[in-house]
């Protein structure tokens, strides 16, 4: 599915919610204004200060509209990339009718973005449950759903998740949680358990071979948060599918306080994105998350060899003028260097990798030492990025 494509088919449906009527044109400059101003606030209580994170500003009429313009396409895009990652010989992608639970569902971006990847596999029929604090956000998410798939069967619960999970009838095929588990207890010393416990809960209501699907802000604090949640949870015998290669214990927050792992992807934005983001200052040409997807099952869909690696960083220039990028086989983290411009590592294609790339590295420079190994480009190294790549 090509995600970028099919996004741009819900784009008229949130003009015309945000506008209270069906005028789907582009927006004109006193609108992009307003949005836009809506936009700064709603950025700096998220990101920034994070006063809004767990507040209900979804009730917000200004700051609704400004999640549904901007927010909404990036989360979607977000949610895409993610689940695309998962392996699609999963059972949950090889039956007729799937059901799905949207924990903290907002306008339901991410349950959107799920059934337009299932759309493409055999699935002939979805059993939607949105579950949110907000009325207005559910409301809002019925009608995108009407619009978008009329065929859905959709239920929607109110509730505030602080207070426990409400009561839920019924077992899933996915559960996700896109940018509502860090808004949970975010002021608590103890919020990692508390989350940790919140997820254990919910997984009950997962079938067996079923998937939860968690997507955060790629901001340190609650990427290194969402990954101590991710270590308990394998703790507690979740696997991980995605993206990680083996469910071990993340070697990245024991690594350094500054250490996270987190996606990047490269997109075209749409309008009105593209407008809004050029009327903010922001930089939308990439849009980045930490998401895991956990199975309870012991279902394992690719034995990866041992000399897989995932990039978890972005090309970096050191001092000794080496391009340096961290790998990480699932319990490890260590750097993969070559000098700058080399030819060999130029041939390879070690300059072109990206971010969540997954790679092989066979006869690699051994470099560094016992306590800090470290692996480097020569002429007899191969580089293979490898087919299960995103």
């Amino acid at each position: 599915m090509n995600a970028e494509k099919t996004l741009l088919k819900h784009i008229p449906t949130l003009l015309s919610l945000w506008r209270g009527k069906t005028d789907t044109s582009a927006l004109n400059k006193k609108e992009l204004k307003s949005v836009s101003n809506a936009l700064l606030s709603l950025q700096r209580g998220l990101t920034g200060n994070r006063k809004l994170a767990g507040s209900g500003y979804m009730q917000n009429q200004d700051l609704l509209g400004a999640y549904l313009l901007y927010y909404w396409p990036v989360s979607y895009m977000q949610i895409s990339y993610a689940i695309n990652s998962c392996p699609h010989d999963l059972p949950v992608f090889n039956q007729s009718t799937v059901t799905l639970l949207d924990v903290g569902s907002g306008p339901a971006p991410a349950s959107i973005a799920i059934c337009d990847h299932l759309s493409s596999s055999n699935i002939e029929s979805t059993d939607i449950t949105l579950i949110d604090s907000s009325s207005k956000t559910l409301d809002l998410a019925r009608k995108i759903y009407n619009k978008a798939i009329p065929q859905a069967k959709t239920k929607v619960i109110q509730s505030d998740l602080q207070n426990g999970l409400p009561p839920i009838t019924g077992q899933f095929d996915i559960i996700v949680l896109s940018h509502s588990l860090n808004e949970l207890w975010k002021d608590k010393d103890n919020r990692i358990k508390l989350r940790a416990d919140f997820l254990i809960q919910l997984s009950k209501h997962l079938k067996p071979d079923g998937i939860l699907l968690i997507s955060e802000p790629a901001l340190l604090e609650t990427s290194r948060n969402l990954i101590q949640v991710r270590d308990t949870l394998v703790q507690n015998g979740f696997k991980v599918l995605s993206p990680c290669l083996k469910s071990k214990i993340c070697p990245a927050v024991n690594s350094s306080q500054n250490q996270t792992c987190h996606a990047e992807i490269q997109w075209q934005p749409c309008e009105p994105v593209t407008s809004i983001a050029r009327l903010c200052n922001l930089d939308r040409e990439s849009v980045k998350m930490s998401f895991f997807i956990f199975s309870k099952s012991e279902f394992v869909p690719i034995q990866l060899q041992s000399n897989y690696y995932r990039i978890v960083s972005d090309g970096m220039l050191n001092k000794s003028g080496r391009i340096r990028y961290l790998l990480c086989d699932g319990e490890k983290r260590l750097p993969l260097s070559a000098k700058n411009g080399d030819v060999n590592a130029k041939q390879t294609g070690f300059f072109k990798l990206k971010r969540y790339d997954i790679v092989t590295v066979q006869s690699p420079e051994i470099r560094g030492d016992s306590q800090n190994p470290a692996l480097g480009i020569n002429e007899e190294t191969k580089l293979e990025i490898s087919k299960f790549s995103v």
